[in-house]
């Protein structure tokens, strides 16, 4: 038996682009929610505490993916995360590629 799965193209990822400002450490206390808010929880597969930002939802939905453009601003970064689990006020990402890391950082497929 064949499982297909339904094709995801660009179109139909809702992508959730932050900057590192935006991006606080999981020691720090959350501020209070809106009502569409949630706070995602930005994985990272090197040692430490994950970070976190505030989400919006989009007609209900988390970000499928989260991405950090960061770096030199003629050569820019990228970090982008998945999300792996949605529970309400708080959303999991791991993480699935670094473009900074040159191989530290793997995707999962």
């Amino acid at each position: 038996m064949t499982t297909t799965y339904p094709q995801m193209t660009e179109q139909t990822l809702l992508l959730g682009n932050i900057s590192a400002d935006q991006i606080t450490q999981q020691n720090i206390t959350p501020p209070a929610l809106g009502a569409d808010e949630y706070i995602a929880t930005l994985c990272t597969s090197s040692p430490g505490a994950p970070s976190y930002v505030v989400g919006e939802r989009v007609a209900g939905k988390p970000y499928d993916r989260v991405i950090l453009t960061y770096g030199p601003a003629h050569k820019p970064w990228q970090r982008v995360w998945r999300l792996a689990a949605d529970r309400g006020s708080h959303v999991d990402y791991q993480i699935l590629s670094d473009t900074s890391s040159r191989g530290f950082a793997t995707s999962e497929r």
